[in-house]
């Protein structure tokens, strides 16, 4: 069963501090790129959530999906309130819970610009926070940081869904994310996993771990009830133009074209705070 507990607190905390604005604030443009989704808020804040094409049948695995998805609302979105989109969160639409996602990210980068003391950001990166021979599972292929870690600790295990080619690493497919993620001292969750809702059984599953980090653009920075809910450290991407950002997202751009013309990574680690 797909709890969305997390989503419903970050939602939960959005609404406590901006109340009845939320109905003021339009969502002025949304884009479903093939890699990432994407909103431009009425205040200029943008931000992105991972496009996804599968609908998770227990907590943790996903089933992809064979077919073109398409959203029952296209054309309908754009020009409402962030109100009436964060509501879409009890919606069991893919697509509609990746402009969720986005929408509350892009609340999130519009909070912390009118209050840049909300959290206490720190230049750390996941790789500070591993140790030699820590026991590191990964859900996600993050590809670039694979090699890195090797050279802290050899002992990695990757939860992927897609095929990955590489004697160097332990690929265990979401089926078996049981048996990957409970023995692990370093556990990192792609963010991805809040659009297609298998984070909450995620993040119990790696309750004993010194460190749960969640991790990618798709992190929303509202670090405090993420800390809450257990993780030890969130990393994601502040957009730092919306305009850019919405172009590379229509152009099926990834990550790195993000970080590169329209944004830049933040993190906050519980131990900062």
């Amino acid at each position: 069963m797909n709890t969305k507990t997390i989503i419903r607190q970050l939602i939960e905390r959005i609404e406590n501090e901006l109340g009845d604005s939320l109905s003021d604030i339009i969502v002025e443009d949304v884009r479903i790129g093939i890699i990432y989704t994407g909103v431009k808020l009425s205040t200029g804040h943008g931000s992105v959530a991972a496009t996804q094409h599968s609908i998770p049948t227990a907590s943790t695995t996903p089933v992809v999906h064979t077919h073109c998805d398409t959203l029952p609302d296209a054309g309908e979105i754009a020009g409402l309130n962030t109100a009436d989109i964060l509501a879409m969160a009890t919606s069991n639409d893919i697509l509609r819970s990746g402009v969720v996602i986005a929408t509350i990210n892009a609340l999130a980068t519009m909070m912390n610009d009118n209050d840049p003391h909300r959290y206490k950001s720190t230049e750390k990166d996941v790789l500070d926070l591993i140790q030699p021979g820590d026991r590191v599972a990964m859900v996600g292929h993050f590809g670039p940081l694979i090699p890195r870690i090797l050279t802290i600790t050899n002992k990695l295990c990757v939860v992927e869904q897609k095929d990955i080619d590489d004697e160097r690493i332990t690929v265990v497919p979401p089926e078996e994310v049981s048996n990957a993620i409970p023995s692990a001292n370093v556990v990192i969750i792609t963010a991805s996993t809040l659009v297609n809702w298998t984070i909450d059984g995620l993040l119990q599953l790696a309750g004993s771990a010194r460190e749960i980090v969640l991790l990618g653009p798709t992190t929303p920075m509202l670090p405090r009830p993420l800390f809450a809910s257990g993780f030890t450290a969130v990393m994601g991407t502040a957009i730092t133009d919306a305009d850019r950002m919405l172009q590379i997202v229509s152009e099926a751009g990834g990550t790195k074209h993000l970080l590169r013309k329209c944004g830049r990574k933040v993190a906050a680690v519980k131990d900062t705070e």
